[in-house]
């Protein structure tokens, strides 16, 4: 596992640089993360369920890649494993629920890849011992 940090809360620019430039409009710190995860989407009438790939991660939200499209505003169920490391010896389930906010059309690669950014309501951790109770 490979994590990376992406910088601090933004400020919105000024000047010169609002014209050039997107509003970031983040405020928790962004963390590279490239694992699979599960995504569960839609309602329990038509639950849309496939594998992406995680590509970051914030307190408030992630960023994943995958291959079918996600409407806004759809809710979204995530699970995914962080694997063991800094003293830790088993892997820690991680489960979020939350929305889908933008999708993104994923230019090159082999097929149709999509870009999901979602709002994280909120995150569980799930330890081995706590999943064997």
């Amino acid at each position: 596992m490979r994590i990376i940090e992406r910088g601090g809360p933004a400020r919105a620019p000024t000047g010169r640089a609002q014209e050039d430039s997107m509003n970031e409009r983040r405020h928790a710190h962004r963390y590279e993360l490239f694992i699979p995860l599960q995504v569960n989407a839609g309602s329990a009438n038509f639950p849309q369920a496939g594998t992406a790939h995680l590509r970051d991660i914030s307190t408030r939200g992630l960023y994943f890649i995958g291959e079918y499209s996600i409407a806004p505003g759809t809710h979204l169920e995530i699970t995914f494993s962080l694997p063991p490391e800094n003293g830790r010896q088993r892997p820690v389930l991680v489960h979020g629920s939350g929305r889908a906010l933008r999708v993104d059309a994923v230019p090159g690669g082999q097929g149709r890849l999509f870009g999901i950014a979602a709002s994280i309501r909120r995150f569980d951790f799930v330890t081995a011992e706590e999943r064997a109770a």
